[in-house]
């Protein structure tokens, strides 16, 4: 049985495992569809996902072992990450409509361009 859930950034989420967790491949699916934003901090990643910020960090721990995230500026209060060029490919081939979206963007930004050439 699907269970689903709304998370705090209103998108929604469903979990066919029938006990209301999210397994790891919905957790890291969420963190790469946050990271494809732009760059983040775990606390952003965490509050937009609404995934524990332990969790997160053990996660990414995870996705920067599998090369699709890396980790672009570290102090002791805070850490920066973004997708690697094949986590941009992984988020492109698992989310079909971050393509459509991200297409209708770079056509507007052309669109601009264009305009203000004229």
């Amino acid at each position: 049985m699907a269970t689903g859930s709304v998370k705090r950034n209103g998108s929604t989420s469903i979990n066919f495992n029938g006990n209301g967790k999210r397994t790891f491949k919905e957790i890291r699916k969420d963190i790469l569809k946050s990271l494809s934003n732009g760059q983040e901090t775990i606390n952003h990643i965490s509050n937009e996902t609404d995934i524990n910020w332990k969790t997160v960090e053990n996660h990414l721990i995870y996705l920067i072992g599998r090369g699709l995230v890396s980790e672009v500026f570290s102090s002791d209060y805070v850490r920066i990450f973004e997708l690697t060029e094949e986590g941009k490919d992984y988020v492109l081939s698992e989310f079909p409509q971050k393509r459509v979206l991200d297409n209708k963007l770079i056509n507007n930004r052309m669109m601009i361009s264009k305009k203000a050439r004229l």
